[in-house]
């Protein structure tokens, strides 16, 4: 699976070069098997965010900025990626994430699914584990579970969207994070994106070209694999 998220990276035409982050030797030993460079990193960093602005710090060539793409998301295309790099053209974004419209009801409820709200500019306005925004309708009263409301919404699930577990920061951005510690909300929802939310960061949310199947499970394997095997 690492190697073929390494392999559709390496297709982006706006990335330079790409490092596995790890604190494993064994994920190391199978990077150098299939010809990818490999870091052996801390093993006490707290997210992402952390391990990958160590590597920043380490890597031996100027760079203006840093994607961090998880080793589970073999679905990603090169192009998604690309739109992330673009996102820096202006000069306000300090971060850029992705996102792709919901798909159900049960994908809104699911706390294992990441929901974002986004202004009309693109920027991230808050992400969460909680079915994001709230649809009250025509309800008198607030119910934790809002789908009979949700059924009546105009245009239904549009404009709702899951956010995508993958990230770029202008390298200055990076290195701030990492020096910030855990943030309140950051801590509660168990998302480390809030850290840059909290902090004031310009973070912007840009459409997805592909549908995320992160692999969490043996099942998930089995599902990505079997879309995998169809697409060729």
């Amino acid at each position: 699976m690492l190697e073929t998220v390494w392999r559709r990276a390496r297709e982006s035409r706006r990335v330079e070069r790409w490092i596995v982050a790890t604190d494993d030797e064994r994920i190391a030993d199978a990077c150098a098997k299939f010809g990818a460079e490999a870091l052996l990193t801390d093993a006490t960093h707290p997210s992402g965010t952390d391990r990958v602005a160590e590597v920043s710090r380490r890597v031996d060539a100027p760079h203006d900025a840093v994607l961090n793409v998880q080793g589970d998301e073999p679905l990603l295309t090169p192009t998604s990626l690309d739109r992330l790099v673009e996102t820096f053209d202006d000069p306000r974004v300090e971060m850029a994430t992705l996102a792709e419209p919901i798909g159900s009801a049960a994908e809104l409820f699911d706390p294992n699914v990441v929901k974002v709200v986004v202004a009309g500019d693109g920027r991230a306005l808050y992400f969460s584990r909680s079915p994001i925004p709230y649809h009250r309708g025509v309800a008198t009263r607030l119910e934790a579970d809002f789908r009979a409301e949700l059924g009546r919404r105009p245009g239904g699930l549009r404009g709702l969207r899951k956010h995508q577990g993958l990230y770029a920061y202008r390298r200055e951005t990076l290195q701030s994070l990492a020096r910030l510690p855990p943030s309140p909300l950051e801590r509660d929802e168990g998302l480390e994106q809030l850290r840059a939310l909290e902090a004031g960061m310009h973070v912007v949310v840009a459409d997805s070209d592909f549908r995320s199947q992160a692999v969490d499970t043996p099942a998930d394997l089995e599902r990505v694999s079997k879309i995998l095997t169809e697409a060729h």
